[in-house]
């Protein structure tokens, strides 16, 4: 994924490189982190199912990290759920703003664009905020999507 500031508040987005490369890798992915990455609208800007412009509402805990966690996402100036991503077997947990410490949580500080990738422990999900990153290595992970134009949540 390329990721490039172009002014202050103004990004431009690329996931085409991870995307070109995705069929490569994903057999390798665990189930529930390769039905996420793969699918049609994650990537897609134009898509209710896609991550760029969610917010979190929580940071993941970083010191002895659980073995199993969830983090919810909103659309900014929203207090609903959009998504939530449960991670079980997690080994790792880093979560870094750009100018080191920790993240803010605000409107403004939204997921850019998120990779996928296999690791020997399962997969790593990389989130790439607007101002900082956090990173997750787990077993696998189960995304579920509460869309507003839905009744009923969704599994990515």
């Amino acid at each position: 994924m390329i990721i490039e500031q172009q002014a202050h508040g103004i990004y431009w987005h690329d996931p085409n490189p991870y995307l070109a490369e995705l069929p490569r890798f994903a057999p390798a992915l665990p189930p529930g982190a390769r039905a996420f990455a793969t699918h049609p609208e994650h990537y897609d800007f134009s898509a209710l199912r896609c991550v760029k412009d969610l917010r979190p509402t929580a940071l993941p805990p970083t010191a002895s990290a659980a073995d199993q966690f969830q983090i919810h996402f909103t659309w900014p100036a929203s207090q609903d759920h959009v998504l939530t991503v449960h991670y079980y077997g997690v080994t790792s947990v880093q979560v870094e703003a750009d100018g080191g410490g920790v993240p803010e949580l605000s409107d403004f500080n939204t997921v850019r664009l998120d990779e996928l990738l296999p690791h020997e422990s399962g997969c790593s999900h990389e989130l790439r905020l607007t101002t900082g990153s956090i990173r997750i290595l787990c077993q696998d992970l189960d995304a579920q999507w509460a869309l507003p134009s839905s009744d009923r949540a969704q599994t990515a």
